[in-house]
C-alpha cells in the first residue's frame, strides 16, 4: 500500500511514519497544500491508495465528482480539554501579547496569516466564521497564505502578520516547547471541527480499509506510537463515524460554489 500525508510538517513526519509502518505501507509527504488538487488527484490516478488530509480536501474530492476516496474511519483525539474526549479541534486564533486585537470584529483590515488554501483551521474556519458574522469573506481582512502552520506562527511572533490562524493541535505542541509561542495570547477558538481523517483510495476493497482501521486502533498500544502521539499532543487515535466530515460538507456548501475552496 502507498499512503500520502499532506498534513505534515504541521504534525511531524515521524508520526505519519510510524503510522505508515504499523499498517504495512510505503509513505510520502506533500508539503503546501492540505490535499491532493483535484486536477492531480493521486487516488484517482491509483498513485496513492491512503491519505491523511484536512476535512475541507475530503469534502472536495467527494462533492460534484465521482468520490476518489472514503474515509478509513480513524482520525485523532487531541490532548485538550475543549474537545472533550472527541475527535475534534479548532481554529485558534492568535495574537501577540501586545495586540490591540482584542476580539473577531478588530481583524477588520488586518493582515491575518493562513496556512494554505484547501486547510480547514489554516484558512476555511476564519472565512466561514467571517461570513457567519455577515462580512465578506474576500475583503474582511488581508489574508495571507504563509504555506503552512508553523509558517504562520513564526511570522506572527516575529510582526510581520497581526493575527494568525493556527490548528490548535499544531499551537498545543508548539507552545509547550517554545515560550514565544507560550506568549501569544488567544483571542478566539473558531469550531469545534472534525479533527483530520484519513482516507482511502475508492475501490479499495472494504477488508482491506477494515485491516487498516483495526491496525491504526491497535497501534495505540504501540509505547513508540503512544510516545509519538503524546509529543504531538494527541490523546490517542480514535473510530470516526460515517458523518466524521459532514459539519465541513455544510459549512463549506453555505460559503457558496464560488467561494467554497479557494484553489493554491
Amino acid at each position: 500500500m502507498r499512503l500520502v500525508s499532506y498534513l505534515a510538517p504541521g504534525h511531524p513526519a515521524a508520526l505519519f511514519e510510524a503510522l505508515a509502518e504499523a499498517v504495512g505501507a510505503d509513505i510520502g509527504f506533500v508539503t503546501g497544500r492540505s490535499g491532493p488538487d483535484p486536477a492531480a488527484d493521486p487516488f484517482l490516478a491509483g498513485t496513492a491508495d491512503l491519505g491523511w488530509v484536512c476535512s475541507t480536501s475530503y469534502v472536495e474530492l467527494t462533492t460534484e465528482r465521482t468520490p476518489s476516496v472514503g474515509l478509513v474511519g480513524i482520525s485523532w483525539i487531541p490532548d485538550d480539554p475543549d474537545a472533550h474526549g472527541r475527535p475534534v479541534y479548532f481554529s485558534d486564533l492568535l495574537v501577540r501579547s501586545d495586540s490591540g486585537i482584542r476580539s473577531f470584529d478588530d481583524l477588520a483590515g488586518r493582515r491575518v496569516g493562513c496556512n494554505d488554501a484547501v486547510s480547514l483551521s489554516g484558512y476555511h474556519a476564519l472565512r466561514i466564521e467571517i461570513a457567519h458574522r455577515g462580512h465578506d469573506p474576500h475583503n474582511f481582512a488581508d489574508l495571507v497564505m504563509t504555506g503552512g502552520h508553523h509558517h504562520s506562527i513564526d511570522r506572527l511572533v516575529a510582526g510581520e502578520v497581526d493575527a494568525a490562524v493556527i490548528d490548535s493541535i499544531v499551537r498545543t505542541r508548539r507552545a509547550r516547547r517554545w515560550p514565544e509561542v507560550a506568549d501569544l495570547r488567544l483571542v478566539e477558538r473558531l469550531g469545534p471541527w472534525p479533527t483530520q481523517p484519513l482516507v482511502a483510495r475508492a475501490g479499495m476493497p472494504p477488508e482491506d480499509v477494515a485491516a487498516v482501521r483495526e491496525a491504526l486502533l491497535a497501534a495505540n498500544d504501540d509505547p513508540e506510537i503512544r510516545a509519538l502521539l503524546a509529543e504531538c499532543a494527541i490523546e490517542r487515535l480514535a473510530e470516526t463515524p460515517r458523518d466524521h466530515c459532514e459539519a465541513v460538507r455544510r459549512a463549506m456548501a453555505e460559503l457558496g460554489p464560488v467561494q467554497r475552496l479557494a484553489r493554491g
